[in-house]
């Protein structure tokens, strides 16, 4: 609502607009795009002259006299005020408060305090009007209204724990794991196979570490550790299977005698 208006006036027209929106469902629009005009205490009551715009479009609703069952208790008056809202032909000309009798000519109504706006069913019965409680829903919370299910929750990956005494026990039988077939054992002609090519492995790296300490003087204990790490590096699971496939790509060749 205009805050041309008093607080008074804005709280009494978003009830009005409430209780009158069959009679009148532009009337809220109305007060948003009006000006106040002439305002009186009139003894027993107030009288507040709304202007609206001649040019703007009205409902097809064209009620004309005074419409509303707003009340509010005003300042220290014992008995509320009952306020209604004058149409003519569905236009909003003026908000009239009538205090039923009770002497108004010493309250200030541009800025009096009130409370306990309530309307009245047909029976007589007081409702509290809510202002937040009145107010449409948003139509963005339309866009966040959907049927999609909830996604399923995203597995946590394993923990795998890849220490030192872990990658010792690689050699202990790999669990069956679904649509994956374990590995077939090795025949006994590749075992053979990697073991030879293990101990050439091994000759080899003897008569080199034998050059170096001979011919290049390298120290014993170098030796020795490089030795401890090419004993580690070929118990790892990935040299033991290259070593297997280079088994049998040598086993695959066949020693044939020429033919004369």
């Amino acid at each position: 609502m205009s805050d041309r208006f008093t607080r008074l006036e804005r709280e009494v027209m978003a009830a009005l607009a409430h209780d009158l929106r069959h009679i009148a469902p532009d009337l809220a629009g109305q007060f948003e795009e009006s000006l106040p005009g002439t305002r009186r205490n009139t003894g027993s009551g107030l009288f507040s002259e709304i202007i609206v715009s001649s040019r703007r479009p009205l409902s097809a609703e064209r009620a004309t006299g005074l419409f509303g069952t707003v009340h509010a208790m005003v300042g220290d008056l014992p008995d509320p005020i009952a306020f209604q809202a004058e149409l003519r032909e569905g236009r909003l000309l003026a908000l009239h408060g009538d205090a039923y009798g009770q002497d108004t000519r010493a309250l200030d109504f541009e800025c009096i305090p009130f409370d306990q706006v309530f309307t009245l069913n047909d029976q007589g019965e007081s409702i509290a009007f809510d202002p937040a409680a009145q107010m449409r829903p948003s139509p963005l919370l339309a866009l966040h209204q959907h049927d999609d299910p909830d996604p399923a929750p995203a597995l946590e990956p394993r923990l795998v724990n890849i220490g030192p005494l872990e990658r010792l026990q690689d050699d202990r039988p790999q669990p069956l794991v679904k649509g994956v077939a374990p590995e077939a054992p090795q025949p006994d002609a590749d075992r053979e196979a990697t073991k030879s090519l293990l101990i050439g492995i091994w000759v080899a790296a003897a008569v080199v570490a034998l050059l170096a300490v001979v011919f290049a003087r390298v120290s014993v204990v170098l030796v020795l550790i490089g030795a401890f790490w090419l004993g580690a590096l070929l118990r790892k699971p990935a040299a033991k299977r290259a070593l297997a496939g280079a088994a049998k790509t040598l086993g695959g060749f066949e020693v044939r005698p020429s033919q004369f």
